[in-house]
């Protein structure tokens, strides 16, 4: 098991900083890698999120991830590989900063 963290979150304000085509395109392709969540749970801080093992999942995941840790500097990501698929932990600081991540990954959650 192999774990990788990007971003932490710390005294940053929450905020995004990309344009809306590029806030577009960004929800697009978390939808898209969406579609591999098998499980998804709150935690203190935010979410954890489990994608299956499949083809491109993890390298298109740590990408994403890559991403987001550069324009959204108040969250924090943790990925963990394992035979089964990868893990996401996304957290942010504080009461607003698990809200915004529970808000912003919402479309992603699994009930």
């Amino acid at each position: 098991m192999q774990e990788k963290s990007l971003g932490s979150p710390s005294d940053v304000p929450i905020a995004c900083r990309l344009t809306a085509t590029d806030l577009r395109d960004r929800q697009q392709a978390w939808l898209k890698i969406g579609k591999y969540i098998t499980a998804s749970k709150p935690i203190p801080g935010g979410l954890s999120f489990e994608f299956a093992n499949a083809s491109g999942v993890q390298e298109s995941l740590a990408e994403l991830v890559r991403l987001e840790a550069e324009c959204c500097a108040w969250m924090g990501f943790a990925l963990v590989d394992s035979p089964a698929g990868t893990r996401l932990v996304v957290t942010g600081v504080g009461t607003d900063g698990e809200r915004a991540v529970r808000e912003t990954f919402a479309a992603l959650t699994r009930t």
